[in-house]
């Protein structure tokens, strides 16, 4: 990637398709001089300021435009800057951005807006990507994640941490010049204390990225329901393999077991339970019972397995106690319900419900759809970082982490301050890594390639 910021760069930056707004971006030393070859403008624009203009385009007649300048270096990029807004109409914003191209502005490329803006120094690498997070957000979780990114949610505490650590490199190095005279800047209690105050932050934020962001989690659902209800059967019938014991006889799940549920980049294990029944606690169907009650305690999600064929009873109170969502799962649909059934129990309690049959596999593909986009779900809502950060920034984070505990070894086994900041280098480079302050050409053509043009 070369990185020429002294051309002038323009783009159309509103989507292909027709609208009643379109704008065109321009960036660059010249973007004033390039305006003026279209049309009048002010001699001076001392600040920034909104001007009207009507550009020719030849057979397509005169198009009225509002020029939004910003003429100095208080712009998105750094640089003299202008945004045409006029109609959304594809043919005339494409007839625009030639006439401007014809006139010597270039093309931008994919992220050129966004790459001058970081050289200059307006937004950090972390920001960047909430950039390109918030013109890929889905919903409005992933829009609210990156938008807290961009006004410097992640970047806020990493620049705090490498300024202290900075400061104490300087204290520690201040004491390396004069270490003939014997002058002490800085003692190795406090060079301890403040690179435990730098790990506690960087291990902080390595939390907010992992268990935070439901990346690590390992999410559990559990099968429960009373004994003979149909869990080890739906639990077959999902996994298409025999991976229980299926009997007719009731309390033949003793344990529960568990099976881990895979597809792309979305994974659960799935857990059947034993039946759930009263039995004496020294038993051993006792102590199957203790196992389910531990597991619905640890599950992130309960589906309630209750057969289709049978009158409804009440769901248990260790699953009603519950704070997890529960779903209901009738099974055995293939069996007529007896007249005067019913399934309005606990109505307020039940987030969703499933019809299925292991048997004939009625609903099952169904609910394994549902529980496959439940935990993606999940995991997007607990996010709280741009997943292009997370994956870019934990193996840099993990290092300087590492460095941080090595310089906090040798304070302690008394290794020489030479030691103390040479460890300390390597986490400031880390932590540049993530904030941008150290990059190579690899790192930004990997992030700023996958921009869309005029971002």
């Amino acid at each position: 990637m070369q990185f020429d910021t002294e051309t002038t760069i323009c783009a159309i930056a509103t989507g292909e398709a027709p609208a009643l707004r379109g704008a065109i971006r321009i960036t660059g030393p010249d973007t004033l001089a390039m305006l003026r070859t279209l049309g009048p403008l002010p001699e001076k624009i001392p600040f920034a300021q909104r001007v009207g203009m009507d550009i020719d385009l030849g057979e397509l007649g005169p198009l009225p435009v509002s020029v939004f300048c910003w003429p100095d270096s208080r712009s998105y990029t750094g640089q003299p800057s202008a945004e045409l807004h006029t109609l959304g109409a594809p043919v005339l914003l494409s007839e625009l951005q030639r006439k401007l191209i014809l006139s010597g502005v270039k093309l931008a490329q994919p992220g050129e807006f966004t790459l001058r803006a970081f050289l200059a120094g307006r937004l950090d690498l972390t920001q960047c990507e909430a950039v390109l997070g918030v013109i890929h957000a889905h919903d409005q979780r992933s829009l609210a994640v990156a938008l807290n990114q961009l006004a410097g949610g992640l970047a806020a505490p990493l620049a705090d941490t490498r300024r202290d650590l900075i400061h104490l490199l300087a204290d520690i190095e201040a004491g390396l010049d004069f270490v003939d005279e014997d002058i002490q800047f800085i003692s190795p209690e406090q060079i301890e204390s403040r690179l435990l105050d730098a790990l506690s932050s960087v291990e902080g934020i390595l939390s907010q990225m992992d268990s935070r962001s439901g990346q690590k989690h390992e999410w559990q659902i559990a099968l429960t329901g009373p004994p003979n209800a149909g869990k080890s059967s739906l639990l077959n019938a999902i996994a298409g393999t025999e991976v229980a014991m299926v009997s007719p006889t009731p309390g033949t799940t003793r344990d529960y077991l568990r099976y881990r549920v895979q597809q792309s980049d979305v994974a659960f294990d799935l857990l059947d339970t034993a039946g759930m029944e009263e039995w004496q606690e020294d038993s051993p169907r006792g102590l199957a019972q203790a196992f389910t009650r531990s597991q619905i305690e640890q599950a992130d999600l309960l589906l309630y397995c209750s057969p289709h064929d049978e009158l409804s009873e009440p769901i248990p109170a260790p699953v009603l106690s519950s704070s997890k969502p529960i779903w209901l799962i009738e099974t055995k649909c293939d069996v007529s319900r007896p007249h005067g059934g019913t399934r309005d129990r606990n109505v307020e309690r039940i987030e969703a419900r499933y019809e299925v049959s292991s048997k004939t596999g009625d609903g099952v593909a169904e609910l394994g759809h549902a529980l496959l986009h439940w935990v993606q779900q999940q995991k997007a809502e607990q996010a709280d970082a741009v997943p292009m950060t997370v994956e870019r920034c934990q193996g840099a984070l993990l290092n300087a982490k590492g460095a941080i505990a090595a310089a906090l070894d040798a304070v302690r086994g008394r290794c020489g301050d030479e030691i103390i900041a040479a460890e300390i280098r390597i986490a400031l480079d880390e932590i540049g890594l993530v904030a941008g302050t150290v990059y190579t050409e690899d790192v930004l053509d990997a992030l700023f390639s996958r921009f869309c043009i005029g971002k």
